[in-house]
């Protein structure tokens, strides 16, 4: 793509100087192909404009085409506007060059142009874009929050498109479909939204009804979760797999963030059980935090969004998560366990945590998932602690937890204890936990014991897996090394 917008940058331009008089003054201006250089640029990230935005939708009509889940595309999204950055920079620079050094007299006419409206526009524009450039830093999401980057993002970026437009008019044939795109993205997330919301439920009248959500804590300090848990009616259940953009309005309803159910959905009925793991970090799950243990809070939803996993013709399958990461290969792991037809594959799924407590975020599932190894030999679980170099270690009340003001009572840590207790227990074959004491597991070990197993007993292969980047970045390294890369599907999920 870069070599393409190399090429019709440069072709078809002629490159030379060129003198001419100024009618009634002994200057000259100086005329070169500076300036339809900076012409073609400009051009070119107008018409970049639509697809930038395109490659944001979460409504995506490039997933409908592909299948590709749409937080795939954000990457060519975030260079895609660099680029566009890179070509309104030259743009301006070039048209400071020639209005402010090749054309005389200055510095009159330099003024004069700066007075024109549609310069005014453009320097608007430019600042506009340089804002959403600065503003999408990692550093710069740092200070002021992912929340607050969200929302001024798609401010900034609607505020552009009208810059653009009034900078010059005559390319609107670029922002109209720009405009359109927010516009049609935005109505259909409120339509799928209001499919879900709005309507006659069980036991209530018509109209729009909001779920609501039983908050509990889990942890301490920096190790804070936020489970949810809530019990919704749907005319239609979700995939494994699949993800919700979930609303709090009671805390912001401009705000919507995407969660992965950790639970799985009963294709025979229409009230499905939401289970999602936060984990609190500033901003909105920080304010969900401080509403308490057991408090409820009202949620909005809108989806489901993202492609269902397994895939059908997956016959061994490797689920890989990283902390919270597990909301979205527990699912998957449930529906490859209905889905496979053959008793032999290999079916595994590895969680690593930080202490053996985060166990403790999913005990229903943990304690269903052993409970399904007895009866589908084939699953294999890996548990994996990473800062815990014995079982109990860092288990219990502290005085940090007390100050807090979230440590559980002495009778409800007890009995937390216990349940830590029987899901440690390897007491059925398959199941294993491993304390690591500040290590991390290999990955190439993890997904090379995998296919060798596939191999044994044949078939396709899946790897799917979430969590920290940096996992990813080992898995992906891991999978590239495969052997025979030609039977494999790999995923990696960096929304849960």
């Amino acid at each position: 793509m870069l070599g393409y917008l190399l090429v019709f940058s440069l072709v078809g331009i002629v490159y030379n100087t060129w003198v001419t008089p100024i009618k009634g003054s002994t200057l000259h201006n100086t005329r070169t192909g500076l300036g339809g250089f900076s012409d073609r640029v400009g051009a070119l990230a107008y018409a970049l404009t639509p697809f930038t935005i395109l490659l944001s939708n979460r409504e995506s009509i490039l997933s409908l085409i592909t299948g590709i889940p749409h937080q795939h595309f954000n990457f060519l999204h975030r260079w895609l506007g660099r680029i566009m950055f890179v070509q309104a920079f030259l743009h301006t620079l070039g048209w400071t060059i020639i209005e402010g050094k090749l054309y005389q007299p200055q510095p009159s006419a330099y003024a004069g142009l700066m007075a024109e409206q549609y310069i005014i526009f453009g320097v608007v524009a430019m600042f506009l874009i340089t804002l959403m450039l600065v503003l999408s830093t990692q550093t710069a999401i740092g200070w002021i929050g992912y929340e607050a980057f969200k929302l001024s993002h798609w401010i900034i970026a609607v505020l552009y498109i009208g810059a653009c437009w009034g900078h010059w008019d005559k390319l609107w044939c670029w922002m109209v479909p720009s405009l359109a795109l927010v516009v049609i993205d935005q109505a259909v997330r409120g339509l799928r939204t209001l499919y879900i919301h709005a309507g006659r439920r069980e036991g209530s009248s018509f109209g729009f009804k909001c779920a609501e959500a039983r908050i509990s804590l889990l942890g301490t300090g920096d190790d804070l979760v936020v489970r949810l848990d809530f019990d919704y009616e749907h005319p239609e259940p979700w995939q494994a797999g699949q993800h919700f953009h979930v609303c709090f309005p009671s805390l912001s309803v401009w705000q919507s963030h995407p969660f992965t159910p950790s639970s799985s959905p009963d294709p025979n009925t229409k009230m499905q059980h939401h289970t999602y793991l936060l984990r609190v970090r500033k901003g909105q799950t920080a304010r969900l935090a401080a509403l308490g243990n057991a408090a409820t809070v009202p949620a909005i939803l809108s989806g489901p969004y993202g492609r269902a996993y397994p895939s059908y013709d997956a016959e061994n399958v490797l689920a890989v998560a990283g902390g919270t990461g597990v909301t979205f290969a527990v699912p998957i792991v449930l529906a490859a366990l209905k889905h496979q037809v053959a008793a032999k594959s290999a079916l595994e799924f590895v969680w690593v945590v930080g202490k053996a407590q985060d166990i403790l975020w999913l005990e229903p599932e943990m304690a269903l998932l052993k409970s399904a190894m007895k009866a589908s030999p084939n699953l294999r679980v890996k548990v994996f602690v990473t800062r815990d170099s014995e079982p109990h270690q860092g288990f219990g009340l502290d005085n940090e937890a007390e100050k807090g003001g979230v440590s559980r009572a002495a009778s409800t840590a007890s009995s937390d204890h216990a349940i830590l207790e029987s899901l440690l227990v390897q007491d059925i074959a398959g199941f294993s936990v491993s304390f690591l004491g500040d290590h991390h597991p290999a990955m190439a070990e993890i997904v090379d014991d995998f296919v060798d197993r596939s191999e044994t007993v044949g078939g396709t292969m899946e790897i799917v897996g979430s969590g920290p980047e940096a996992m990813g970045s080992d898995l992906r390294s891991a999978v590239s090394n495969v052997r025979v890369a030609e039977n494999l599907n790999f995923h990696w999920d960096s929304r849960a």
